[in-house]
């Protein structure tokens, strides 16, 4: 109670509503990306799918009633096999205007997924290594495992690195990207063997860590205990699932998530925001 008093002064002597009021680029960016994920979630509740909100995204929900002001990122996660069957009925199921993009689409260098508008464009730092065409405003969709910290570590450092170069090709861009790219043939293949290993094991062991799934990397450690079951939480006047005590999950992930960080800690991710 006394770190949410501290964190409601703040806000009172800074107003942060100055980073998105209405009308702003950046307001209505969040606004299309909370139209995303309006869409994305109907239809994993339609079908009974579960998944959360996490991140970024169920920070600013528990801190701020919806985005962190000066945020420009949606996260929601599911469990491997939910993340499966959502990105199948996504495929069949999401409206004309949006674009589902997969670790399966050429050029695409991520193990995870997003959901693209097709009617806008975003720069990023790292587009001059993305080549491919659907770059729309988006959310991402994270899928999660049970699994070992220190297993993970050693499958994504095989695994995580060695995909993300051989689907980057362009291994005579320079000398460094051609000694990357080899050393990437022979990682991926033992990084193939590790995940069929590790997931082979975790599946008699049955850990309690829940852990983005291989090759995407993690910073943070989260337990079924204070997952699962889910609960709900509001975000932008609207309800959506969450761990089951975000309190514990953000104090695992942030440490005192109610306090206002610095301005050169509030950071963002996109450089420029087009319309078609």
């Amino acid at each position: 109670m006394i770190t949410f008093v501290y964190s409601m002064l703040i806000d009172m002597e800074e107003d942060l509503r100055e980073y998105n009021p209405e009308g702003s680029d950046l307001r209505k960016l969040q606004l299309k990306m909370f139209e995303i994920l309006q869409v994305v979630t109907s239809i994993a509740d339609k079908h009974s799918i579960p998944y959360w909100l996490s991140g970024g995204t169920l920070l600013g929900a528990a801190r701020h009633g919806g985005f962190i002001p000066w945020d420009d990122d949606i996260d929601i996660e599911l469990l491997l096999p939910d993340y499966r069957k959502l990105l199948r009925i996504l495929e069949k199921e999401l409206p004309s205007d949006f674009y589902l993009q997969t670790p399966k689409d050429k050029g695409y260098r991520l193990l995870f997924s997003k959901v693209r508008d097709k009617h806008s464009v975003v720069a990023e730092e790292d587009d001059i290594l993305d080549n491919y065409s659907e770059k729309g405003i988006y959310i991402d969709i994270f899928p999660e495992e049970r699994s070992y910290k220190p297993l993970k570590n050693i499958v994504d450092f095989f695994y995580g690195r060695s995909y993300r170069r051989l689907k980057r090709g362009n291994p005579f861009h320079s000398i460094n990207y051609f000694y990357e790219y080899t050393l990437s043939l022979f990682m991926y293949p033992i990084g193939i063997l590790l995940i069929w290993f590790a997931r082979g094991l975790c599946s008699i062991t049955r850990p309690e860590n829940i852990l983005h799934s291989y090759g995407i990397g993690n910073t943070t450690n989260h337990h079924a205990s204070y997952m699962f079951p889910l609960s709900t939480i509001e975000f932008e006047g609207k309800i959506f699932s969450a761990p089951g005590s975000t309190d514990a999950y953000l104090k695992k992930q942030y440490g005192d998530y109610m306090k206002i960080p610095p301005k050169d800690k509030r950071a963002t991710h996109f450089l420029k925001v087009s319309y078609k």
